[in-house]
């Protein structure tokens, strides 16, 4: 199964499409290679399109963390994401989490 998503940032957009099914993720048609947390990432903040997520959900969503403590895991996986999507579509949420900046399609 696939989900299309249109990713928006600064009067840009692009195509965003994440196959759940061979765990693959397309930008503008372009494979996107992520790892699996990276992944697991992605898919968490896609369940939520442009709504914010705390770094607490993420950590037990994305990673299975019961208690997460302080750590910086979350904030060091979504700057790769953020490099390897090759656009500005999860913007930082102060002093809450992220989110992804996007439509479902």
């Amino acid at each position: 199964m696939s989900n299309l998503y249109t990713l928006q940032k600064n009067k840009k957009s692009m195509l965003l499409s994440i196959d759940e099914d061979e765990q693959k993720v397309f930008v503008n048609g372009s494979l996107c290679d992520l790892t699996h947390q990276e992944y697991s990432l992605l898919l968490r903040l896609a369940g939520q399109p442009d709504k914010p997520v705390s770094r607490h959900d993420l950590l037990r969503d994305a990673w299975g963390y019961l208690s997460p403590g302080d750590t910086r895991t979350v904030d060091v996986h979504v700057q790769r994401l953020r490099k390897k999507l090759g656009f500005g579509c999860i913007e930082t949420v102060y002093r809450l989490g992220y989110r992804l900046c996007a439509q479902a399609v």
